[in-house]
């Protein structure tokens, strides 16, 4: 059984749970499909953990965007032995439109006929690039428009960009990235930054959370050097640093549940199969190889769904029988995984 067959049948494994991520927005089986084209076109993928191909298949079931690369919409790129999900320019543009927003961005290049900005509640950007041009790119922007609010404006100087790219894991590890690539790869990898510093003014969407979850995730990677990904229970989650596994944090930014409560419910999979966690982290220990409060709270989850598949009564002992410490991690997936679960269970004996 080769490395490529392994991370099938894994991925298989969780589609019912990538399934419920998804929520429609694309069949189950061609996510797992990309994922797999991801790993084909850049076999270092392989030689990563598999957990964190995991991590970023869900991340993407998520977000509802596709990986093969071929669309621009998202990327998985091995870091050492981490497979780090990546959102592409134009998975920018595709989440922001289902937020209600229209993005556009660009570079600047200083022979451009016209390029000037304004902040503020009259914000606004007029450019006019001069076609064919080769000058030198002095700056990139981004605007988000609405219908029913001012445009927010995002303008990022060469030297913010240069910073940003000076602390990219993959530049400073001399990976083969599009921050070295001057012709396309640079002047793509700046305009994606300047779509992705819009999400620190863009309003919370509560019916579309995605795109600033996708933000926050790529700038724990790209601007801290830290591994992160997506879960449809926990939010974004950032894993310390990207070239070592140490213990896991929960990010202060809200968990995608919290934001999509107004929402619809997703629909669950008639034969979905019991799994003892939707979507465990990495595993980590601390240097004294002690278990960790993120492995502790993976584990309880863990008993808590094989206790909701025999019933709420059972399930309730499970929860009683949860440390205090845990049980405020655990309370969310409580109420919308293992108690509806339960339910379930008890309905179809009587």
């Amino acid at each position: 059984m080769n490395d490529l067959t392994i991370i099938e049948r894994q991925l298989q494994h969780v589609e019912p749970q990538l399934h419920n991520a998804l929520s429609g927005i694309m069949p189950t089986k061609r996510l797992i499909q990309t994922v797999l084209i991801s790993c084909e076109r850049t076999p270092k993928l392989l030689n990563c953990r598999p957990q964190s191909i995991l991590n970023g298949a869900m991340t993407f079931a998520v977000l509802g965007l596709p990986v093969d690369g071929a669309t621009g919409q998202g990327f998985l790129l091995p870091f050492k032995d981490i497979a780090q999900a990546a959102i592409g320019y134009k998975g920018y543009n595709t989440l922001g439109a289902r937020a209600g927003l229209t993005i556009t961005g660009a570079a600047v290049r200083e022979d451009d006929h016209v390029f000037d900005y304004q902040f503020g509640d009259k914000a606004f950007v007029t450019h006019k690039p001069r076609l064919g041009s080769k000058g030198r790119i002095i700056a990139f922007w981004a605007v988000a428009v609405a219908s029913n609010r001012p445009p927010i404006v995002s303008v990022l100087s060469i030297d913010d960009v240069l910073a940003i790219k000076a602390k990219s894991p993959a530049v400073k590890a001399n990976a083969d990235t599009p921050w070295n690539d001057p012709t396309i790869g640079f002047p793509a990898m700046g305009e994606k930054s300047a779509k992705r510093r819009l999400s620190r003014s863009t309003p919370l969407i509560t019916e579309a959370p995605q795109f600033m979850m996708a933000a926050r995730m790529e700038e724990a990677f790209d601007e801290q050097a830290r591994a992160s990904w997506i879960t449809p229970e926990r939010g974004v989650v950032v894993n310390g640093e990207a070239r070592q596994t140490i213990e896991t944090e929960l990010s202060e930014t809200p968990t995608s549940a919290q934001l999509i409560g107004s929402a619809s419910p997703r629909p669950e999979t008639a034969d979905r199969e019991p799994a003892p966690s939707a979507h465990p982290p990495i595993p980590a220990q601390d240097g004294a190889g002690e278990v960790t409060e993120s492995e502790q709270v993976a584990e309880h989850d863990r008993r808590l769904a094989a206790a909701a598949e025999q019933g709420t009564h059972v399930l309730e002992g499970a929860w009683n029988a949860t440390p205090r410490k845990l049980q405020r991690s655990l309370k969310m997936a409580l109420d919308r995984r293992h108690k509806p679960r339960a339910t379930e269970v008890d309905d179809a004996r009587q």
